[in-house]
C-alpha cells in the first residue's frame, strides 16, 4: 500500500493507510464487526455479489455471508485515494481464494470505490463502498 498521491497532505494519506490496513486485516480475520466498524453508522455497501446493505448491522450480515462462502487469502492494494476536507475517496484493489467443491481455489478479484468521510476525531470511515468484479457478467 504504497500509493502517494501529489497534493495529498502526509496526514491524509496515512489515514487512508491505515483504515485500508485495519479493512484488510478485519478481512483475514473474517471479524464482520470489524468490518463494520470501518463504515459510518449510515454506510453502505454496493455490491454485485448481492442485494445492497445499508447500515451496519446490515454490513456486518454481509461480512457474515461472505465469510461463510470460505473466503481465504485475502489480498487489498490501495490503488488510488484523495481528499478534500473532510471527504475522500479511495480505490482498492481487491481478490480472495475461494475453496471449491473438488478441493481446488479460484479466485474472485475486482475494485472497490469508497467514498469516506473523516470524523471529527481525524479518522477516516467508509460512506459508501461499490465493489466491481473483475469477472464478466453472467448472461
Amino acid at each position: 500500500m504504497e500509493k502517494q498521491e501529489e497534493g495529498v497532505p502526509g496526514s491524509v494519506r496515512e489515514g487512508i493507510e491505515s483504515l485500508a490496513r485495519k479493512l484488510l486485516e478485519a478481512l483475514r480475520q473474517h471479524d464482520a464487526t470489524g468490518c463494520a466498524a470501518l463504515f459510518t453508522e449510515d454506510g453502505s455497501i454496493l455490491s454485485p455479489y448481492g442485494a445492497q446493505a445499508h447500515g451496519r448491522d446490515a454490513i456486518v450480515a454481509t461480512h457474515k455471508s461472505w465469510f461463510e462462502a470460505g473466503e481465504t487469502n485475502k489480498r487489498l492494494d490501495l490503488l488510488d485515494f484523495g481528499a478534500s476536507g473532510n471527504v475522500g475517496y479511495c480505490v482498492l484493489g481487491y481478490a480472495g481464494d475461494y475453496l471449491q467443491p473438488d478441493g481446488s481455489y479460484i479466485s474472485e478479484s475486482g475494485k472497490s470505490v469508497n467514498v469516506l468521510k473523516r470524523r471529527s476525531n481525524g479518522n477516516w470511515k467508509i460512506y459508501i463502498s461499490s465493489l466491481n468484479s473483475d469477472n464478466a457478467p453472467l448472461a
